[in-house]
């Protein structure tokens, strides 16, 4: 699980209306990517943060589940 701190305002409207919709993981290299999605209900724009994390990809081809569980 990732920590992160949450948007507290839409950066289009300034309004705080926002929705936090289902994030995405990739793995890119050896770097896994947490995109956070979020979405305004007052102007309706979407924005994304991406957050990176180091891991080593030799640990993940010992658990059969692997990152994506």
């Amino acid at each position: 699980m990732v920590k992160h701190m949450e948007p507290i305002f839409c950066p289009y409207c300034g309004k705080k209306s926002l929705e936090e919709l289902e994030p995405t993981e990739l793995m890119v290299d050896n770097d896994v990517w947490y995109i956070l999605h979020y979405e305004c209900k007052e102007c309706s724009e979407m924005f994304d943060r991406v957050l990176l994390k180091d891991v080593d990809v030799n640990d993940f081809e010992d658990n059969e589940e692997g990152l994506w569980s």
